[in-house]
C-alpha cells in the first residue's frame, strides 16, 4: 500500500507562512544586491572622476598655487605638527622615460673630442624634430646625456655656491690680507660676489643636459625646463646678474689656442723665495691672493672637492687679479665657463644660482628651490677658514724643559755618534799600519839594490784624537730596557 500523509488545515497554514517568509527573504536579498550594485557603480564613477581630475592636475604640472598643511601624529606622543609646503612647481631628479627596446647610450665612455663635437651639433630649436621619449627633453641624445652624465650617483651634481659677506671683508680687511678690497672693487667683482639666488638642482641638470650655445650675434643659449624650450641672450643674462657684458677684459677671448695657462705662470702671486713645488696651490700665495681665491671658489670658480689647487682658467683669472688698471668682464667669464662645463663628462656642474636666475626669467611657472644660496664669511676661530697668518718679527725662542725621553734620545744619539767615530779611528789605524808595512818592504828592496821599486805613496791621514768613553744611557732609564743593569752615568745628574 502506498504511504499517505494526513494534511490538516493547521499544517496548510504553516506551510503558507514559511513560503511567504522565503519570498520576503529573497526579495530583501534582491533589493540589497541591487543597492550594492548601484553603489558599486557610483563608486566606479567617483573613481573615474577622481582619476580624470588627477590626470588634469598632472598635465598642469602639479602646480600648487596655495600653501597647504597636513597633520602628522607621532607614536606614543600625541603631538600634531603642521607643515606647509612652499609655493611653486616641484622638480626632482628621475630616470628618463624610454621605450623598453631602446638601449640608452653611455656618454661617459665616449672620447672627449667626440663628445664636444656631439654637443656642438645638438641644436633643437627651429625645425629640429623632437625624438625624445621623455617630455622633459627634445632629443634622445639629451635624455641619454642626462641619464649617463648629469645624474651620476653623487649627493650633489651641482657645485656648491655661496655669496660673499662683503661688509664683513671691509670691516676685517687687515686680518684677511691688505689689498683685498682694492682688488674686488678694481676688477668689478663686488656685485657678483653679493648676488644671491636659491636654485633647483633638477632644473640645473636639465639645463646642462639640453643647453646649446648658438653662434649668432646675440650669443643666444637654448635649453629646456619642464618640457619647454627656453632661450636667453648674453646681454639679457648679464643684465639679470647686474653686470655689464659689453665692457671689461675677456679672458677666454685672449688665450692662445683656447687653452688655459700652466700653473707655473702663477709665480708672481707667491712671496719671494718660495719653493717651486708650491706653485699651483693657493695656501702658499701672498695673503691677499690666497684669501681672494677662497672667495672665488664660492663664486666664479666653484669647486666640489679640492679647494687648494688652482687649475684650468682659474689660473688666468688669478693672474688677472694682479692687474688693477683694467676691469674684468665677469659676465663673459661666467658665460664661457658655463659653455665649457656643458662639454665636460665628469666635472661638477657650476653656476646654479646664475643659471636659476636665467630660468626664472624665461620660465613662467615658479619653481620650488631645494638648494639655499647661503652667505660665506671667514671664521677666525675655524682653522679651515682662518686667514693667512701675519708673519711676526723673529723673537727669542722659548725653551721648555727637556722631557725624560728627550734626554734619553740625546744620550743615545751621542753614543751612536761616538761608536761611528771609533770605527773611523780603527780604519785610520789599519790604513797607517798597512802603509808602514809597505814602506818597510820597499826600503828593504832598495837596500838590496833593486831599482824597479815604485815611489812611496802619500801617508794616510793623521789618527784622530783620543775618544771619550761612550756607553749607552742605561742609568736612570732602566724602564726603557727589558733587562738592564743600573749603573752610574755621567749625565745622571740631569734628572
Amino acid at each position: 500500500m502506498a504511504r499517505t500523509e494526513n494534511i490538516g488545515p493547521g499544517s496548510s497554514s504553516h506551510g503558507g507562512a514559511r513560503a511567504r517568509r522565503r519570498s520576503d527573504d529573497s526579495d530583501e536579498k534582491a533589493r540589497a544586491c541591487k543597492r550594492s550594485t548601484s553603489r558599486a557603480a557610483e563608486i566606479e564613477e567617483e573613481e573615474e572622476e577622481e582619476s580624470e581630475e588627477e590626470g588634469e592636475e598632472e598635465e598642469e604640472g602639479e602646480e600648487d598655487l596655495a600653501a597647504f598643511s597636513f597633520e602628522a601624529r607621532k607614536k606614543k606622543k600625541k603631538v600634531v605638527q603642521k607643515l606647509s609646503a612652499p609655493l611653486g612647481r616641484r622638480m626632482v631628479r628621475s630616470v628618463p622615460k624610454k621605450d623598453k627596446r631602446y638601449v640608452a647610450a653611455d656618454y661617459r665612455t665616449m672620447a672627449s673630442n667626440e663628445y664636444v663635437e656631439l654637443r656642438l651639433t645638438l641644436a633643437f630649436h627651429g625645425r629640429s624634430q623632437r625624438t625624445a621619449f621623455d617630455p622633459r627633453f627634445w632629443k634622445l641624445e639629451h635624455q641619454d646625456i642626462y641619464e649617463s652624465i648629469c645624474i651620476l650617483p653623487r649627493s650633489h651634481m651641482c657645485s656648491p655656491h655661496k655669496h660673499i659677506d662683503i661688509p664683513f671683508i671691509l670691516k676685517n680687511e687687515m686680518k684677511l690680507g691688505q689689498g683685498v678690497v682694492q682688488i674686488i672693487e678694481a676688477k668689478g667683482l663686488k656685485g657678483i660676489m653679493e648676488f644671491q639666488q636659491d636654485w633647483n638642482e633638477e632644473a640645473i641638470l636639465q639645463f646642462y643636459a639640453t643647453c646649446f650655445f648658438a653662434k649668432d650675434k646675440a650669443r643666444t643659449v637654448h635649453w629646456m625646463t619642464g618640457g619647454e624650450h627656453l632661450s636667453c641672450t648674453f646681454a639679457r643674462f648679464a643684465e639679470l646678474l647686474g653686470l655689464n657684458g659689453a665692457e671689461g677684459y675677456s679672458i677666454h677671448s685672449h688665450v692662445a689656442n683656447g687653452l688655459a695657462l700652466q700653473p707655473k705662470a702663477l709665480a708672481p702671486l707667491y712671496p719671494p723665495g718660495h719653493a717651486s713645488k708650491v706653485i699651483g696651490t693657493s695656501t702658499a700665495m701672498i695673503p691677499k691672493y690666497a684669501f681672494l681665491f677662497k672667495c672665488l671658489t664660492w663664486t666664479l670658480v666653484p669647486k666640489s672637492g679640492d679647494y687648494i689647487s688652482v687649475r684650468n682658467f682659474a689660473i688666468d683669472l688669478m693672474l688677472e687679479m694682479a692687474i688693477l688698471d683694467r676691469k674684468l668682464n665677469v659676465a663673459d667669464f661666467i658665460f664661457h665657463e658655463m659653455r665649457l662645463a656643458s662639454y665636460s663628462q665628469g666635472r661638477s656642474l657650476p653656476y646654479g644660482p646664475f643659471i636659476q636666475a636665467m630660468i626664472e626669467d624665461a620660465f613662467v611657472p615658479s619653481i620650488q628651490m631645494d638648494f639655499s644660496h647661503k652667505v660665506w664669511s671667514p671664521r677666525f676661530d675655524n682653522k679651515k677658514n682662518a686667514p693667512m697668518p701675519v708673519v711676526a718679527p723673529p723673537s727669542m725662542p722659548v725653551v721648555s724643559p727637556l722631557s725624560r725621553f728627550e734626554k734619553f734620545m740625546a744620550k743615545a744619539q751621542r753614543s751612536i755618534f761616538n761608536m761611528c767615530k771609533f770605527n773611523a779611528q780603527e780604519l785610520v789605524n789599519h790604513n797607517k799600519l798597512a802603509y808602514d808595512r809597505v814602506k818597510l818592504y820597499k826600503d828593504s828592496l832598495r837596500a838590496l839594490g833593486d831599482t824597479q821599486v815604485s815611489d812611496d805613496e802619500a801617508p794616510p791621514a793623521l789618527a784622530l784624537s783620543v775618544l771619550p768613553e761612550f756607553t749607552f744611557p742605561e742609568a736612570g732609564y732602566e724602564d726603557y730596557f727589558a733587562e738592564s743593569p743600573a749603573h752610574a752615568d755621567d749625565d745622571a745628574g740631569d734628572e
